[in-house]
């Protein structure tokens, strides 16, 4: 999930990753993809190097194991090995190439430092300076669904709660300082099947970009509303069932035929297909784009008290809606909007502002 739209944002400085910690930042949150995890997990940094706990690995599938008896860290992927002596300070891989960078004890928690291991085991990670309520090291594996600076915006109310919380600080006037499920979640929102003008009209009119799923078959039906979603700045990702690697073949060549473009997006018509398709996605460097909201309802589409009544149990950081593009949808589409925007920022599917 890449690429984006961003909504009233406050830029944020995305530091590299050997710049120097901010002097007055005491507090640094781990963030780990589209995840800020507890302070319980803070970043360190040392001799000009950044450490984090090797135990926020695990999130990407990356695993450690402390053999106390020889003070070694033991940490593996599906593909590599590496070991850090943190009494020694020696690292070295399982074919016995040593390294330089060396791991660290802090009490009975092991850091390691966070460029190196990234380096060694293809992830990224950047140093994000805040805004008065902690920075954030980010670690993340290609699979975020939100850009930097779209991260720290939507971050930012559970990063003043548990700062306030950490250190015993009174919540800033004119803030609530409650998580972020009460408000300033981030929807990203799509649609099944092609649309009416008058739904491509709605979204323009409130300004709002979506990401389309279609078929080769609807592309090829109806070339000129998919010139208008590409035209005004939707995407369009291929909607896939149970043969996604011939459907997405079909879709990109006719969506290239009939737009110019290309898509890496990839949705599934049903739930029965997720699995097939989600699998074939991650395989061939695609995203596959899921939903936590269903609005499709077996292609009935859903009205805005439906959506809301989806929305009462607390709205989540991260909203994935997929509406059917029918006339039920058609006809609430604009108040389906106003309950989505409320203390949220609308995106297109997909999308993070990269």
């Amino acid at each position: 999930m890449k690429r984006a739209l961003c909504v009233a944002l406050i830029l944020l400085l995305a530091l590299l990753p050997g710049a120097v910690l901010a002097a007055d930042s005491s507090v640094c949150f781990v963030a780990v993809n589209d995840d800020l995890l507890p302070l319980t997990s803070q970043a360190y940094t040392q001799g000009g190097q950044y450490y984090v706990p090797s135990s926020v690995f695990t999130q990407l599938r990356l695993y450690s194991t402390y053999h106390s008896g020889s003070s070694t860290l033991e940490m593996t992927s599906t593909s590599r090995q590496m070991y850090f002596n943190v009494a020694t300070g020696e690292t070295y891989d399982s074919d016995n190439n040593y390294y330089t960078s060396s791991a660290i004890l802090r009490g009975s928690t092991v850091y390691v430092p966070v460029d190196f291991v990234c380096r060694q085991f293809g992830l990224s990670w950047s140093y994000i300076r805040g805004d008065g309520y902690g920075d954030v090291c980010r670690i993340t594996d290609g699979s975020a669904s939100l850009s930097n600076s779209l991260f720290m915006s939507a971050a930012r109310p559970l990063m003043e709660s548990r700062y306030n919380e950490y250190t015993g600080s009174t919540p800033s006037p004119g803030t609530d300082g409650g998580d972020v499920t009460e408000g300033n979640s981030v929807v990203f929102l799509s649609f099944q099947g092609l649309p009416s003008t008058d739904i491509l009209t709605i979204l323009d009119t409130y300004g709002v970009k979506a990401t389309f799923f279609l078929t080769a078959q609807e592309i090829e039906s109806n070339p000129n509303i998919v010139r208008r979603i590409v035209g005004e700045g939707h995407n369009v990702g291929a909607l896939c069932s149970s043969n996604p690697a011939g459907e997405y073949a079909a879709f990109s060549e006719s969506l290239w035929t009939v737009a110019h473009t290309v898509s890496v997006l990839v949705g599934s018509s049903s739930r029965d297909y997720d699995e097939a398709c989600s699998n074939w996605a991650n395989s061939n460097d695609m995203a596959f784009c899921d939903y936590n909201i269903d609005g499709v309802r077996s292609g009935d589409g859903v009205t805005a008290a439906q959506i809301t009544s989806m929305l009462s149990a607390g709205r989540p950081w991260l909203i994935y809606v997929r509406l059917q593009c029918s006339l039920t949808t058609q006809s609430n589409l604009a108040d389906i909007i106003g309950v989505l925007r409320s203390d949220c920022m609308i995106l297109a599917a997909c999308e993070t502002g990269e």
